[in-house]
């Protein structure tokens, strides 16, 4: 069977019956996947209840940036609202609803392996991206702006690949729409819309020699601006399109400075990317197979005959392209992915759909290299398959597996709640505003308690180079206004950047490698002083009344 063949018989739709089984298959394995996620059996992670808290301000009638302060894009903020609206404002919803989105993803990848490289392969594609989705080298909660990244960001490929096909401005402004959306819940996430162009070019696509291709590119470019534009036009209708920008472009650049110090050169953040984050550990397993993804893609853009020959490959121009197009992706979300220089893991789920795409290439060289094959290859054939089902399921089954022996294999208990959410619960109404003084906002969102100030985590009020006095002392006049019942001053444990309101509390904290060079925040810790009274400490929490 040439490739050619193969690529027109998977191009029919499928039965109602065949797509019926794909999904409950899908639906399983995204589910036992997730299980080790689940709310029952971990506990809430700091950047989960800092997007939660926002989604429930924003179900409550609010805005981000104005009345929940966080520097990420909407995205997350308004799926979270979405996901309280559909099943109710707990951290289950927040599971379900990322649960949902990696099964599209996943789906929609099927849609376009099955399409390319055959009903196999696409079976292999869709159950990559969705084991990978929940490895937990990558993933320790839900709620993260990558993975709700994931099915715009499979969407652009998908659309792309049709647009390679039949050629329609529909399509172009697809690309350019999925793109938008990807880049509203992380703006790492352009790799694909950024290598469109050049593989285009670099694979010799009849597109690129058509007069039609400045309409085409004028629609992308359309498509892509109509889903920045609605978000813009929403933020700037509610009063708070300045303070988002400032919000998630240069508060993010400016707090990145102080905490990592003078941006790093790009070759510096690639290399730590390559050595020094989870990308070995997760990637490393699939070096092979990466390899021959990117190699044949490459090779065949300055030698297309040999390649064709040398793997076999009867090559149409759709599916050379969006080879090319996956290859040069990947190379760019390495670049983009820790761009930061952070490198914390959850950054390089981006990476995921373009990995895929490759897998799922170089899974169809091997096979067209020994389209008959000897016993022995046969055998080595068999051991790559165990291999790879291995490097792919191994860490999320194993981790689902670990994850409900601790829980006694119950998920059908409680979520897990934090003992301080607890406490708020037990001494406050509902209609009580609680402060939360560190970066644990978490318990503003499992306690239903509002914060009576916009900064519900306090590194929007530390950072030198960006508080300015009046921040501060607007800050405080909040307070005066909505006087929180209780002050839960979580610094001892939220890490090295925020002090502690209590001055014994903050040499001790500073002894133990608090910076110093913060804010002056004598104002915060005056009207504490003045208003409130200390209670008691849980978990090394210090907890306020006041009033």
């Amino acid at each position: 069977m040439t490739y050619l063949r193969m690529s027109r018989t998977n191009r029919g739709g499928l039965s109602l019956l065949p797509q019926v089984w794909i999904n409950i298959t899908l639906v399983i394995v995204v589910l036992i996947v997730s299980l080790q996620l689940a709310p029952s059996v971990i506990e809430q992670r700091r950047d989960s209840g800092i997007f939660a808290y926002t989604g429930q301000v924003i179900l409550k009638g609010g805005l981000p940036y104005r009345d929940a302060w966080d520097n990420k894009l909407p995205g997350v903020y308004y799926i979270d609202a979405l996901a309280f609206v559909l099943f109710g404002p707990n951290r289950w919803a927040l599971w379900l609803i990322e649960m949902i989105c990696v099964f599209f993803a996943a789906r929609l990848m099927f849609w376009l392996l099955d399409r390319v490289y055959g009903r196999w392969l696409a079976w292999v594609g869709a159950l990559t991206l969705a084991a990978m989705a929940r490895n937990p080298a990558l993933v320790s909660d839900v709620n993260f702006t990558e993975v709700y990244a994931l099915l715009p960001q499979v969407a652009v490929f998908a659309a792309g690949f049709q647009f390679f096909r039949r050629q329609t401005w529909r399509w172009a402004f697809v690309v350019g729409l999925s793109a938008g959306v990807a880049f509203l819940f992380k703006q790492t996430t352009m790799g694909a819309a950024l290598a469109v162009i050049p593989a285009l070019a670099l694979a010799r696509h009849p597109v690129i020699g058509d007069p039609r291709r400045w309409k085409w590119l004028a629609a992308a470019i359309l498509g892509g601006l109509s889903s920045l534009g609605v978000a813009g036009v929403y933020l700037l209708a509610n009063g708070i399109l300045d303070d988002a920008i400032k919000a998630t472009f240069i508060s993010p650049a400016v707090f990145h400075r102080w905490v990592s110090g003078d941006p790093a050169p790009i070759w510096a953040t690639v290399w730590q990317t390559l050595t020094e984050s989870v990308v070995p550990v997760v990637a490393g397993p699939l070096l092979p197979f990466l390899l021959v993804g990117l190699y044949v893609p490459i090779r065949s853009v300055v030698a297309r005959a040999a390649v064709a020959q040398r793997f076999r490959l009867e090559w149409p121009a759709n599916e050379r392209t969006l080879a090319v197009w996956a290859a040069i992706s990947f190379l760019v979300d390495l670049v983009l992915s820790n761009i930061t220089q952070r490198a914390y893991e959850h950054y390089y789920v981006i990476l995921l759909p373009s990995l895929t795409i490759l897998l799922a290439l170089s899974l169809d060289v091997i096979r067209r290299t020994f389209p008959d094959p000897s016993r022995r290859q046969r055998l080595a054939l068999a051991g790559m398959w165990f291999y790879l089902t291995l490097a792919v399921m191994a860490a999320p089954l194993a981790g689902t597996l670990f994850r409900l022996w601790l829980v006694n294999w119950d998920v059908t208990g409680p979520a897990r709640q934090d003992t301080l959410s607890d406490y708020v619960i037990a001494h406050t109404t509902p209609e009580d505003p609680v402060l939360v003084w560190g970066a644990t906002t978490a318990i503003n969102f499992q306690s239903q308690r509002l914060s009576p100030v916009p900064y519900h985590y306090g590194y929007p009020l530390i950072v030198p180079d960006e508080t300015t006095p009046e921040l501060i002392a607007r800050t405080v006049v909040d307070m005066e206004r909505n006087p929180p019942k209780l002050i839960i001053d979580t610094t001892m444990t939220d890490g090295d950047r925020i002090p502690p309101l209590d001055r014994e509390r903050r040499a001790q904290w500073w002894q133990t490698g608090g910076r110093r060079d913060v804010a002056d925040l004598t104002l915060v810790y005056r009207w504490v002083q003045l208003r409130c009274s200390f209670v008691e400490e849980i978990d090394q929490a210090a907890i306020y009344r006041c009033g």
